[in-house]
C-alpha cells in the first residue's frame, strides 16, 4: 500500500467515525483537558477545525507533532494543521505549517502548499505541485481535489470536472469532491453531487453551506444553513446566506438579525451590506438602508446590488431625482438583472413621475420579455393612466410569464378590477 493510499485510509476512517460535533461546551472543556495521545488531539483538532475554532485547532493540533513523529498519522496532524489556517484564510501561515510536512511526506507537502496557493486563487503555482503529487501516486485523493481546484480557477471546467470523479473512484467517502464537482455543475446536477458531500460528512458545516446556496430559498435551504451555524456558530458566510433566504421567504426580521450575525464575523463582505440595506428598505428604515449601501459602494464601487439598495433608499426618502441616477447605475452594474428597473417603474410612479415610470417599464418589457414583475409593473402604470385594456393585457402576460416571482393572487385581483 503506498503512503497516499494509507493515509487515506487513516483519513476515511477517522471522518467516518468522528462523532456528531460538539457542543461549545463541551469542546471547551476537552480543550481544558486535551488528550495525551496524538490520535485524541487530531480528532479534536478537526473537532475545533469543523466548529469555527481555528487558532484553537492549530495550538491542539501542534501538540500531536512530536507525539506522530512519522507515519501517515504525523501527516494528517501537520494537514489538518494547514487547512485550518488555510479556512481561517491566512495564507502565509498556512505554507509555512505545510513546510514542515517536508521531512514527513514531501508528496504531501506539494499538496499542502497547493492547497494554501488556491486560497489565493493561485492556480499557475498550485498545479505543477499536485502534478508531481500524482506522478508518485496517480490515485492520490486530496492531489486529484487540488487538481480540479486549479483546473476551475483555470476555467478549464471540463478537466476540472474529470479530476473530481478520479478523487471519488479513488475514495467515494469523503466530501471533498463531491463539493468542489457540485459547485462546478451548478443547477440539478451540481445539488446532485452536493446531496452525496452531505450524505458521506452529516456533521461537515461546508456542504451544508453550498447546498443552502444552491438551494433556492425555502425550508430546505433554510434548514441546511441553520444546521451549518449549528455546527459552526460563527460561519459568517451561513449567516448571511440565510439571511438573504429569511428575506425572500417574508422574514425580514430574522433576515436583519442573521445579515448582523454575518457582518459581526466580517464587516468587509459587500454582499453582505448590501442584502442588510435591502432588508432595512423592506423594513422602511431609509436612512439605515442608506448608510449600509453606501458602507458596500465604499467596499464594492460597482456593487449593483447596493446601488439598487441605495436607490430604493432615496425613494423612500423623497429624493426622486437621486434615486432614479442610482437605479440607472444599478441596471448599469447589471445589465442581465431585470430588477433595478421594475423597482425604479414602481418608485416613479409611486412619486407622481409617471412619464419617467412608463419609460423603466417600457425598457424592462422589452428587454425582459419572460420576466413576469416586469409586466405587472408595465400594468400597474398603465392602470394608473386609465389605460384599462392596456393594463388588462399586461397583467395577462405576467401570469403567462415564466420567470421571476409574482403574488398571482394580487395580480388576478388587479385583473377582475379591470373587467
Amino acid at each position: 500500500m503506498t503512503p497516499s493510499k494509507l493515509l487515506a485510509t487513516v483519513l476515511a476512517c477517522t471522518l467516518l467515525c468522528t462523532l456528531p460535533a460538539e457542543a461549545g461546551a463541551d469542546l471547551d472543556a476537552r480543550v481544558k483537558a486535551p488528550p495525551k495521545d496524538a490520535e485524541g488531539l487530531l480528532d479534536l483538532g478537526r473537532a475545533l477545525r469543523r466548529a469555527g475554532k481555528f487558532d484553537q485547532a492549530v495550538r491542539i493540533l501542534r501538540r500531536a507533532y512530536f507525539k506522530a513523529a512519522r507515519g501517515p498519522l504525523a501527516i494528517q496532524v501537520r494537514l489538518e494543521a494547514a487547512r485550518s489556517l488555510i479556512d481561517a484564510g491566512q495564507q502565509k501561515q498556512a505554507l509555512r505549517e505545510c513546510a514542515s510536512l517536508k521531512a514527513v511526506s514531501p508528496e504531501y507537502q506539494w499538496v499542502c502548499t497547493a492547497e494554501a496557493h488556491l486560497l489565493w486563487k493561485r492556480a499557475s503555482l498550485a498545479l505543477p505541485l499536485v502534478e508531481q503529487a500524482l506522478e508518485k501516486d496517480a490515485a492520490n485523493y486530496d492531489a486529484l481535489v487540488a487538481k480540479g481546484h486549479a483546473l476551475s480557477q483555470m476555467g478549464k471546467k471540463a478537466e476540472a470536472e474529470a479530476q473530481y470523479r478520479k478523487a471519488i473512484r479513488s475514495d467515494a467517502k469523503r466530501f471533498e469532491a463531491y463539493l468542489r464537482l457540485g459547485k462546478l455543475l451548478g443547477g440539478k446536477p451540481g445539488l446532485v453531487q452536493l446531496e452525496k458531500a452531505k450524505q458521506v460528512a452529516p456533521d461537515e458545516p461546508a456542504p451544508l453551506l453550498a447546498l443552502g446556496t444552491a438551494l433556492d430559498a425555502g425550508s430546505a435551504a433554510q434548514a441546511a444553513l441553520e444546521k451549518a451555524i449549528a455546527l459552526r456558530p460563527g460561519f459568517g458566510a451561513a449567516h448571511a446566506r440565510l439571511g438573504v433566504v429569511k428575506h425572500r421567504l417574508g422574514d425580514v426580521a430574522g433576515a436583519d438579525a442573521a445579515l448582523r450575525r454575518a457582518i459581526a464575523t466580517d464587516a468587509k463582505k459587500a454582499d453582505w451590506h448590501a442584502a442588510l440595506a435591502a432588508v432595512l428598505v423592506d423594513k422602511k428604515d431609509a436612512k439605515a438602508a442608506l448608510a449600509e449601501a453606501e458602507l458596500a459602494i465604499k467596499l464594492v464601487s460597482n456593487h449593483a446590488g447596493a446601488k439598487l439598495a441605495r436607490a430604493n433608499a432615496l425613494a423612500q426618502l423623497g429624493e426622486i431625482d437621486l434615486a432614479i441616477e442610482a437605479y440607472e447605475q444599478a441596471h448599469g452594474f447589471a445589465r442581465t438583472d431585470p430588477e433595478p428597473l421594475v423597482q425604479a417603474a414602481r418608485a416613479c410612479l409611486a412619486h407622481s413621475r409617471p412619464t419617467t415610470a412608463r419609460a423603466f417599464a417600457d425598457r424592462v418589457t422589452q428587454d425582459f420579455a419572460d420576466y413576469a414583475p416586469g409586466w405587472v409593473a408595465l400594468g400597474e402604470v398603465q392602470r394608473a393612466a386609465g389605460e384599462r385594456a392596456a393594463a388588462k393585457a399586461a397583467f395577462r402576460k405576467a401570469l403567462a410569464a415564466k420567470r421571476g416571482r409574482i403574488d398571482r393572487a394580487a395580480v388576478q385581483k388587479q385583473l377582475s378590477t379591470l373587467r
